[in-house]
């Protein structure tokens, strides 16, 4: 029993905010002796739960636990009364369309209706999104807690494209506009030639539970095509808010 809790310990060290570790770091994280973390890595490497970087020999979550997490995800069902007008907001834009929510620390995907056109940004439902580099990431650190926060900005952040921020205080600079204009855009931050907007989903005690996004070619969304986009999305998101029961305070 003593064996698995330790191994339960190790593998909760891999967060979307520190995705990789070396030995060293879990032993000193867990606060167990480097020998047996590394018994332990061994045997769950076996096991597919982790794998090993070849050159850096940094440990990773592996397709063992990817493949768990895909039957948590087949239960995360989407908001109600969502898929409806999310499917009404696809028709009027004809660009991708998907709403994430959190499962613990995780951001996953849980509604996606891609767009027709042929050159399009493509997702798929269980898709798991890094926080600090994504329009709905950007919603969760804006209107999340303090904790939230330390854990998805902490660690090394990855370049994902050619414009990811990967300082914590530049990504924290952005979130006192997000949380006044309830709205996260992202450019070539995660995907290359790629914009996408986001919006909070409250639910009735005003916390946030979800985000819709838009996503596409950012030649595509640009100028009235954007702002059209941006008007649009948030109306949608404060429908689907009030649908949680969520009253949002009186205009001044």
């Amino acid at each position: 029993m003593k064996t698995v809790q330790n191994a339960i310990r190790v593998l909760n060290e891999f967060t979307a905010g520190s995705p990789e570790h070396s030995l060293t770091e879990l032993s000193k994280r867990v606060g167990i002796d480097k020998v047996i973390v590394h018994r332990l890595l061994k045997s769950m490497k076996e096991m597919d739960f982790v794998e090993q970087d070849a050159d850096t020999k940094r440990y990773r979550i592996g397709a063992g636990v990817s493949r768990l997490a895909a039957v948590r995800r087949a239960h995360l069902k989407p908001l109600n009364f969502a898929r409806e007008i999310l499917l009404g907001l696809h028709s009027e834009l004809n660009e991708t369309i998907h709403l994430a929510q959190l499962d613990g620390d995780l951001i996953f995907v849980t509604f996606v209706a891609n767009s027709t056109q042929d050159l399009r940004v493509v997702m798929e439902p269980g898709e798991m999104l890094p926080a600090y580099c994504t329009a709905p990431g950007l919603i969760f650190l804006a209107f999340g807690d303090e904790d939230y926060r330390a854990m998805a900005l902490s660690g090394r952040l990855r370049p994902r494209a050619s414009r990811t921020l990967t300082s914590r205080s530049d990504i924290e600079a952005l979130l006192p506009d997000i949380r006044a204009s309830q709205l996260a855009t992202v450019d070539e931050t995660y995907s290359d030639q790629a914009k996408g907007i986001a919006a909070p989903v409250f639910n009735a005690e005003g916390k946030v539970v979800a985000a819709i996004s838009v996503l596409g070619p950012r030649f595509r969304l640009d100028g009235k095509a954007e702002a059209k986009a941006r008007e649009r999305l948030k109306a949608t998101a404060l429908q689907i808010s009030r649908d949680q029961g969520y009253l949002p305070d009186p205009a001044p």
